[in-house]
């Protein structure tokens, strides 16, 4: 139980999310079992239209959220340091704490069900203003906004934590061209995941005002339903590629396997990649040709859309090529891989249709389109995840599954999946998350036709159920590599050892081979890696490395306190308490030294050579938080633009105070600026006395901020007194949470300069704090002329 409970290491985190996102797919497919028995025949009972709303609701929610991607990020975590030659990610707590967010996140959002009214009924878009009170008041809908905030706070530290990785602690020789496509897809896909979810997250936040303070972002004329959809789509169609991506990655690692060839156009493929993943954050307009957007706005967004098609038809034509005049193997993965390939087609030809505003207006809203992106995100991603877990399952387990019942889990698979899906491109004119039909509309045959395949193609899975089960204990020893396959995670035992690449490394040549060597082995050309003293006794004590109690006591308080939410302060208190003992916990074992990650001193770290990881991840951060920043900007302008009126500057909110803020703020990062300049000149007296200044600063900024939301209060300024109000008070608010967020780190920082930890060698932690500060503190720059001068 210690283990699994307080783990940071990266194999059992993968484990975790593996076991953890099958509980998902379990929990989401016996919804959707319920929907297509409502569905089955014409006037069904077996739902009322309430529940049939919160299933269709929370199947999408699971099966894309906690299910589809987790199940990726469960190889990659897995993978992906072995691929690269790591020895962990390169914050293992970090990583342990993401799990557990999306974890507890996903059980939050399922709390609703046991609540009165029922759990989250919106959709899985939870479109506006159907999302909010005054259409639906249950509690379920609020814990379902609290899951979605916890997941995105797994996602943007899952994306911090592998981008550092992939780029701080590759092995030596492994330069970027030489990684393995699953590495690179995940790269691509935690990109695309780092610039995505803070959108959502922004515009959750807003959501979540609105139905707790009362503020009208979206129950307003100028915001409401188009505000959520430009809000929700810029993250909605990335999303599809965050899905698809590690699939399409790891069927680039299995085709080549399995049919004796290297990958055809490897650079090409990545390019492609890098193109789609620009691309997606260019495309969501084309979910909102019906909402009545600016014309000119829908015809580019026709190009885009029509345009994104080409990288992945490169792609496919790649894969194509790479199996002409191979040696094909025809293994359970194999037939995976290629059966994703075929459906992912499927998807995107029916996906074509849909970037055609005039098509896209009959299409719209019908089967058609359950069809379409079931083929792509089920077809494509979540068959292609199965051929990796049929490929890696050897690796992980040291077991082989049993072909025989693999080949029947496909044909099973393939069939069933087509004759549930494929009779919906037919179901043109059957909206849409309906709840019942008529015998008039003609439907029933093809539902009845999808309901007996659907349930067909839930037994399917139990078919791989029972062969991982039934395998893990009686399946043949696997061996090294039972594939004769080419990446690195294949020179490893299977399983793996606890902790890879701990006495061993990985070196990779310019000539493409690789060798296992010492870590003692030092090359003057920096082909191996050099390992000094701290690290060596690191790697003696490295069974006390890999536990934490505080990821797991950190996450169970924000539960507690997003629970507090809809049960009340004593809850809520109680969630808070909880989070600052873990915090604090958190500190102790850093400044007592007990928890020491390891990680390569040398390797490829091209093009970010002398960047040290944590202020890489610093940096990650940063760029996560201007879209943050960003969505809620962009979503102050976009109402005010669309306002018949808007108070004049200094009417509402008081212009000297604003100044005021803007001095107090722009000074405390002066003396953070002198208090880095002391410690490198080894003066710690000075040290601290620039610290004190900077907390002081900043918790004088927070008095005049909480006495100008006082004043305006007592003038009747609330959150909910029109837009001008819900935005101040929304953006304003978010600002000074992160200040508060700093004042608690740089409490930190203080109690560690008066042990005497920061020196003239040795100040990193002053450096990344002053890179956190400057950053909320250039917020505000862009704040107050806002507010308060325009």
């Amino acid at each position: 139980m210690k283990r699994w409970l307080f783990t940071t290491n990266h194999k059992d985190i993968g484990i975790l999310y593996f076991v953890t996102s099958l509980y998902f797919l379990v929990l989401g497919g016996a919804l959707a079992f319920l929907i297509r028995a409502q569905l089955a025949q014409p006037a069904m009972g077996l739902l009322t239209p309430g529940p049939f709303n919160q299933a269709i609701t929370v199947h999408g929610l699971i099966m894309v959220l906690w299910f589809l991607s987790p199940l990726a990020f469960a190889f990659a975590n897995y993978f992906v340091p072995l691929q690269i030659g790591a020895k962990d990610m390169a914050f293992p707590r970090l990583n342990a704490m993401s799990y557990w967010m999306y974890l507890f996140g996903g059980l939050l959002a399922a709390v609703g069900f046991f609540t009165p009214g029922g759990a989250i009924d919106t959709g899985w878009t939870v479109y506006a203003p159907l999302s909010t009170v005054e259409f639906s008041g249950q509690l379920g809908v609020t814990l379902g906004g609290a899951g979605l905030l916890m997941l995105i706070a797994s996602a943007t530290l899952g994306s911090i934590n592998f981008i550092v990785t992939i780029i701080n602690s590759r092995a030596p020789g492994m330069t970027l061209l030489k990684m393995p496509m699953f590495t690179w897809s995940i790269f691509f896909t935690v990109l695309m995941m780092l610039f995505a979810f803070p959108s959502l997250g922004a515009g959750v936040l807003m959501l979540a005002a609105d139905r707790i303070l009362g503020t009208v972002y979206f129950s307003s004329a100028a915001g409401g339903a188009i505000l959520w959809t430009h809000m929700f789509w810029f993250f909605g169609h990335p999303e599809v590629y965050i899905v698809l991506l590690p699939a399409l990655g790891a069927v680039a690692e299995i085709i080549p396997v399995f049919a004796r060839k290297p990958l055809y156009g490897k650079k090409i493929i990545i390019g492609s990649i890098a193109a789609a993943t620009v691309m997606s954050f260019i495309v969501w307009v084309h979910h909102m040709f019906m909402t009545g957007v600016n014309p000119l706005l829908r015809e580019v967004m026709t190009l885009t859309t029509e345009a994104i098609s080409v990288p992945f038809g490169i792609i496919t034509i790649s894969f194509i090529m790479t199996l002409v005049a191979g040696s094909i193997r025809f293994k359970t993965p194999m037939l995976f891989a290629l059966g994703s390939i075929g459906l992912f087609l499927l998807g995107g030809i029916t996906g074509v249709f849909n970037s055609s505003v005039a098509l896209d207006f009959g299409l719209r809203g019908t089967y058609w389109i359950v069809g379409h992106f079931h083929y792509t995100l089920v077809g494509g991603a979540t068959t292609g995840l199965i051929a990796a877990i049929y490929y890696w399952f050897p690796k992980m387990t040291g077991r082989m599954y049993s072909e025989r019942l693999g080949k029947i889990h496909f044909v099973i698979y393939f069939l069933s999946f087509n004759l549930l899906y494929f009779p919906m491109q037919y179901l043109i004119d059957m909206p849409r998350r309906v709840s019942t039909y008529g015998v008039e509309t003609g439907w029933g045959d093809l539902n009845l036709l999808t309901s007996i395949a659907g349930f067909v193609f839930g037994a399917s899975i139990l078919i791989l159920f029972f062969n991982l089960i039934r395998s893990v204990r009686y399946g043949a020893i696997a061996g090294r590599d039972p594939w004769g396959a080419w990446s690195p995670e294949w020179m490893v035992d299977s399983p793996p050892e606890e902790h890879t690449w701990v006495k061993t490394r990985p070196i990779f040549t310019s000539q493409g081979t690789i060798t296992i060597a010492p870590v003692s082995v030092a090359d003057s050309s920096g082909t191996a890696p050099t390992t000094s003293s701290h690290e060596a006794q690191q790697d003696a004590n490295v069974e006390d490395t890999h536990v934490s109690y505080w990821p797991l006591v950190m996450t169970i308080g924000t539960f507690v306190f997003l629970l507090g939410v809809g049960f009340g302060l004593v809850t809520l208190l109680t969630g808070a308490g909880i989070f600052l003992v873990a915090l604090v916990g958190f500190g102790r074992d850093n400044l007592q030294g007990r928890f020491v990650s390891t990680e390569p001193l040398l390797g490829q770290r091209w093009p970010f050579e002398g960047i040290e990881r944590v202020k890489m991840g610093m940096w990650v951060f940063l760029a996560s938080e201007i879209v943050l920043f960003g969505a809620l900007a962009s979503s102050y302008i976009y109402v005010r633009l669309h306002s018949p009126t808007w108070p004049a500057a200094g009417t509402v909110f008081d212009i000297e105070n604003g100044a005021i803020l803007t001095f107090l703020l722009l000074t405390s990062s002066l003396t953070a600026v002198r208090g880095l300049a002391a410690i490198q000149r080894g003066n710690q007296n000075r040290l601290r006395f620039w610290l004190l200044a900077t907390f002081g600063y900043g918790v004088l900024f927070l008095f005049l901020k909480g006495g100008e939301w006082l004043h305006l209060f007592e003038e009747g300024i609330t959150f909910g007194s029109g837009l001008p109000a819900t935005t101040f008070f929304v953006t304003t608010g978010a600002h000074a949470a992160h200040v508060i967020v700093g004042l608690i780190v740089l409490t930190y920082i203080i109690i560690k300069s008066f042990t005497g930890r920061f020196t003239k060698e040795n100040h990193a932690g002053v450096e990344y704090f002053g890179l956190y500060w400057h950053f909320v503190d250039t917020v505000w720059i862009f704040l107050f002329p806002l507010f308060y001068l325009i």
